[in-house]
């Protein structure tokens, strides 16, 4: 799983590959529920690419992708935004969107 900054999301939105982004905050409780969900499914699901935008330091990316709550996930496919989720989700949720949407 990756830290995503400006140069990062920059290169995931020219890429081919399928990416998950998660915008999340320290201070955002669903976004700490969400946390150890997100880490675990990144490490079961092999073929999509992980990573995380901390909308503490990068609030600028939020904005550039339209966030407007936390956490908010986006799939990521050939530079296009495919699918958005707000809010935390159980495994099984999080494992079923990946599955579906990447």
């Amino acid at each position: 799983m990756e830290d995503v900054n400006e140069e990062k999301l920059g290169e995931i939105m020219d890429s081919e590959d399928t990416w998950v982004l998660d915008f999340w905050a320290s201070w955002c409780g669903p976004c700490k529920k969400l946390a150890p969900v997100y880490e675990k499914v990144s490490k079961e699901v092999s073929d999509v690419n992980f990573g995380k935008v901390n909308m503490e330091e990068h609030q600028e990316l939020g904005g550039k992708m339209g966030v407007r709550a936390l956490p908010t996930l986006l799939v990521i496919k050939n530079g296009q935004e495919v699918a958005r989720q707000t809010g935390a989700m159980t495994e099984p949720q999080l494992k079923k969107w990946v599955e579906e949407k990447a």
